[in-house]
């Protein structure tokens, strides 16, 4: 029996041909250049993805070697978790001399694909670092693999084969901000979720319900309130949780942005933080020191985590284990105090 031949890879001629237009305007639409109407780039990237066409490896590294670049692709409504990631990676690539390009992914463009794709062979970008949710997307995982290019995530939900992933405990460090609340005397706990779509919220929402359930305290439907990470939902969370008969006392956040728009809630409504109702968060932003009474929250390093991710795409070992995982600290400040009597 002889040997079968493996299949011919796509190439850009191939593109060019079925398209219509030269090899040099498909060249130009993949690299995202200028000057290429708009009817004609839409055509060169649908046949792109009807022929299947991926830029080639092997041909990448031999067109222009290492780039020196790190990206990070981010999808996150809060400001300062994306600027403590690029904090870390920043520092990481000054101290190996690499340079930082950070790119956001809007998850709704329905052309999200073809963008990341043109970025992708436009920068040449050497490794990525991806942070939730966009770690977790599996459309954008094949891109990255199709393309060959490495990548390592900041708490995705699974480990994928050969890529690094930095990571908390969020379960644990949600069980235990919330068995600070219980052992302050609260029993009607509520708790603001984060995006369902979060391997990170998801992990949170758990640690709160297995230390609830460890207390031996049931929680109400009503006890929890969906919000997405960002301080409004915060704010409109809490209004709905103060309705609640009888009201909880205290509140525990997914994240320090939505516990802070609880706060300016209660407080509109004349509430006392912590003598009426005791409010925690999550992460120990800037702003949950900043804010008064103080945050009580966990701390979790995620500059530490994205510098982490940075090295181990510079400086690949394949003897350190994909995996590893940070420590958390719980943060208790003025936020936080006894259950009213």
């Amino acid at each position: 029996m002889g040997l079968t031949r493996p299949p011919r890879a796509v190439t850009i001629d191939d593109v060019a041909d079925k398209a219509g237009v030269s090899a040099k305007t498909v060249s130009r639409v993949l690299n995202n250049e200028p000057n290429v109407r708009p009817s004609k780039r839409e055509l060169v990237m649908q046949v792109s993805r009807e022929l299947g066409y991926r830029p080639n490896p092997a041909a990448r590294s031999l067109a222009g070697a290492r780039s020196f670049l790190i990206a990070h692709l981010h999808d996150n409504p809060v400001p300062e978790y994306i600027t403590a990631v690029n904090s870390g990676i920043y520092a990481a690539c000054r101290a190996n001399g690499y340079f930082l390009l950070p790119e956001p992914v809007d998850p709704n463009a329905p052309d999200r694909l073809d963008r990341l794709q043109s970025f992708l062979m436009t920068s040449r970008a050497d490794g990525v670092v991806l942070t939730p949710p966009l770690c977790d997307d599996p459309d954008i995982l094949a891109l990255l693999q199709n393309n060959g290019t490495p990548y390592a995530s900041l708490s995705a939900s699974r480990q994928p084969e050969h890529s690094a992933v930095m990571r908390l405990d969020d379960r644990l460090a949600a069980m235990e901000i919330t068995r600070h609340l219980v052992d302050l005397g609260h029993q009607r706990i509520a708790f603001i979720a984060g995006p369902a779509g979060h391997n990170a919220s998801t992990n949170r929402r758990q640690g709160y319900l297995d230390a609830m359930k460890e207390a031996g305290l049931n929680v109400k439907p009503a006890l929890i309130v969906e919000g997405d990470y960002s301080l409004r939902s915060g704010l409109e969370a809490a209004r709905t949780l103060i309705e609640v008969d009888p009201r909880p006392t205290a509140i525990f956040a997914a994240n320090d942005d939505m516990a802070v728009g609880a706060m300016t809630t209660l407080m509109t409504k004349g509430l006392h933080i912590p003598r009426d109702i005791s409010v925690a968060g999550y992460d120990d932003t800037r702003l949950a020191s900043a804010v008064w009474p103080p945050l009580t929250t966990v701390r979790q390093p995620v500059a530490e985590m994205a510098h982490r991710a940075a090295e181990r795409l510079m400086t690949p070992d394949e003897d350190i284990p994909q995996e590893e995982v940070f420590d958390f600290e719980l943060v208790i400040r003025k936020s936080t105090g006894p259950a009213p009597g």
